[in-house]
């Protein structure tokens, strides 16, 4: 048997030649190779064209109403029946099909990425409980994965402020950087490997492969989109319930839906996960509600797959780059090759380890795709190199050099804090977190060219005359940085352990760490045993837990000479204005910037959402460089606020005056 790229090949020229016999034959093979054995000998878009074939030779085919993951009658997972089916969505590959698809759609278009991973419903009980997680199966009933989907660090275990049942849908998928790192070359894919992690009988098993979550779609006990009335809404009140949501992209233009998708491409080059697509919806689900369904899928929704092709180059050289955490990676520079779209010049290689086993180096031939018509890979060595990847035994840093050594399949350097690439990087990071405007790269190289930044403690030591003495700074650059840095000494504890930039540990992960230990101090003391029994944390992310917090306990101890952390409060004054309300800002603030208002209002039990919504009690206009209540120019939010209002939603919009009286 050849590879998955050598047998599409094959199977597309003879695909024409083929009767209807046997393409329902391929077609039952393909289907139950992908979904039942996760074992798959062809590409997508070759088993999409093998499809569209049997269409035009034999429509009325069975098989045709079958496609998707066939459940076996003596499976291992209990039965659950979707109370609204699980639908797969129609297909289309250019703009031609996609436009004739949108024709007649009214209230406008929503584009989020298609993630190449498995379908999976989550439902809540009235209290906010998760109390059952299930597979898409054949679209009725799917398997009850609840235990494993318990482990899955995005998916949150309990919701706040649910008064109903409420079900989430989403994609369950492995990380790409995950997989490079510890899978590659013995899985055959990101998608399989999580399709069969999800299936493990043991919950601890399951969680150790660190599976992900990107919740797409909410609906309520009675299938309706959980009072949402867009599809932004549900991505609005999926983010402010803890889940990781998709980029998006909104039009009222059917005609613009083409541009919109290329522009998507460039948001799905920033995600860690293979993607295969964009999805493009109706944007009111109204409208969604009026067009209806067929009996294999939705008519107000429609995925935009990419073509996965493929094309052979030349290597020019294997250049090396240097990652926050101090990895060096290396990247294959080829000569230009064009693939589903794009001129394609360089192709990361992940790792030292796996750049080995391919066996690449300069004067090599390779093969490469765009994995998921994105992501550039090579997908395999066609003929051998001039001469061998060579690796870097050393790497240039302030003043010389430092050693480089392996861990496993990683290049790391010995004194990171030395490179200029990776304190950037770091600080940057830290800067962001905490909401510290004006630490950019630029400035941020400059500082480090002049020996004051080598750690994130360092921004709360700097100096007005020494920054002002820099060139194309000044006095009043150098006093706004140093008044900014100094107004981020009181840090919570989820905002300093995000900061830090640890692996495996984002926003979501830092607000539970905090919740359970309450202080550093006990979360330093922390088992891995006693991390990894946190609902959605698991062995993988408690280990990175535990692991990162002991290197970096040099940092984050020169940081706290230098800040404090503010204790947890825990909202006990129920009377307070805005205990249990949601407040959104808009606006520059004159009197504290966004991040700190942000963290008083959930200091007294409110909620702080991304976005505006119907469900929204407060939006504060900042009473600094914005018109107050008509005259000039209005936010989008403040927009969406007042047609909200119109419509009858009982949010208010309040001034940062009225704010802080309220805030008290």
């Amino acid at each position: 048997m050849g590879s998955i790229t050598e047998n599409s090949e094959q199977l597309r020229a003879k695909l024409a030649k083929l009767d209807a016999d046997e393409l329902e034959q391929l077609v039952r093979k393909h289907n139950a190779l992908y979904w039942d054995e996760h074992a798959p000998e062809i590409d997508d878009p070759t088993f999409d064209k093998l499809v569209e074939a049997l269409r035009r030779a034999r429509p009325g085919a069975q098989v045709l109403s079958e496609l998707g993951e066939n459940k076996p009658a003596t499976s291992p997972f209990g039965d659950v029946v979707h109370e609204r089916p699980m639908l797969s969505l129609d297909k289309c590959y250019d703009d031609e099909a996609l436009l004739k698809w949108a024709t007649g759609i009214k209230g406008g278009f929503f584009m989020t990425p298609k993630i190449d991973g498995v379908a999976c419903s989550v439902r809540y009980d009235a209290k906010g409980v998760l109390v059952q997680a299930a597979t898409r199966g054949d679209g009725k009933v799917g398997d009850d994965v609840t235990a494993n989907v318990r482990g899955i660090a995005d998916v949150p275990g309990k919701l706040k402020g649910v008064h109903a049942a409420l079900e989430v849908r989403g994609e369950v998928y492995l990380r790409r950087s995950r997989f490079v790192a510890k899978y590659q070359g013995d899985k055959a894919n990101p998608r399989n490997l999580a399709a069969g992690a999800l299936k493990t009988k043991d919950p601890r098993e399951s969680a150790a492969y660190g599976l992900s979550f990107f919740a797409y779609d909410l609906l309520d006990g009675d299938g309706a989109g959980g009072g949402a009335k867009t599809e932004a809404d549900k991505m609005a009140r999926l983010a402010r319930h803890g889940f990781p949501v998709l980029p998006f992209r909104h039009t009222d233009d059917q005609a613009a839906l083409p541009a919109g998708i290329r522009a998507m491409v460039e948001e799905c080059q920033q995600l860690d996960t293979d993607t295969d697509g964009v999805v493009v919806k109706a944007d009111s689900v109204a409208e969604q509600e009026r067009l209806g369904i067929t009996a294999h899928h939705p008519r107000g929704a429609i995925a935009y797959k990419f073509q996965g092709e493929s094309a052979q180059s030349t290597v020019r050289d294997i250049e090396w780059g240097v990652a926050r955490s101090g990895a060096l990676t290396p990247v294959a520079v080829i000569e230009p090759i064009f693939i589903s779209g794009v001129t394609v010049t360089r192709v990361s290689l992940h790792n030292a380890g796996y750049a080995r086993k391919l066996g690449i180096g300069p004067g090599a031939t390779v093969e490469v795709v765009r994995r998921g018509g994105v992501i550039p890979h090579v997908e395999r060595v066609l003929a051998k190199p001039d001469r061998p990847l060579s690796q870097p035994k050393k790497w240039p840093v302030v003043g010389g050099f430092t050693g480089v050594h392996l861990d496993g399949d990683f290049l790391f350097l010995d004194e990171p804090e030395q490179s200029r690439e990776v304190v950037v990087d770091r600080v940057k990071h830290f800067a962001d977190v905490i909401d510290a405007k004006g630490f950019g790269d630029k400035v941020l190289t400059q500082l480090f060219d002049a020996g004051m930044v080598r750690w994130p403690a360092d921004l709360y030591r700097l100096d007005v005359t020494a920054l002002a003495a820099l060139d194309r700074m000044g006095e009043r650059s150098a006093q706004n940085l140093v008044s900014v840095i100094e107004g981020k000494r009181q840090l919570t504890l989820p905002v300093l352990l995000e900061a830090l930039g640890l692996e495996r540990v984002g926003g979501t992960v830092a607000d539970k760490l905090a919740a359970t230990f309450h202080t550093l101090p006990a979360l330093r003391k922390a088992t891995v045993e006693q991390l990894a029994d946190i609902d959605g944390i698991g062995p993988e992310i408690a280990d990175a837990v535990v692991r990162g917090l002991k290197e970096s306990r040099a940092l984050v101890d020169a940081l706290l000479e230098e800040v404090s952390i503010v204790a947890p409060v825990l909202p006990s004054d129920t009377s307070h204005p805005l205990y249990g309300k949601s407040v959104v800002f808009t606006g520059a603030l004159a009197h504290m910037d966004r991040k700190s208002a942000q963290q008083r209002v959930q200091a007294v039990g409110g909620k702080t959402p991304s976005g505006v919504s119907a469900e929204l009690d407060y939006l504060v206009i900042g009473d600094e460089g914005s018109p107050l209540f008509g005259g000039g120019e209005r936010s989008s939010k403040h927009k969406s606020a007042d047609k909200l209002i119109a419509k009858g939603a009982k949010l208010s919009i309040i001034s940062e005056t009225d704010f802080l009286k309220m805030l008290g």
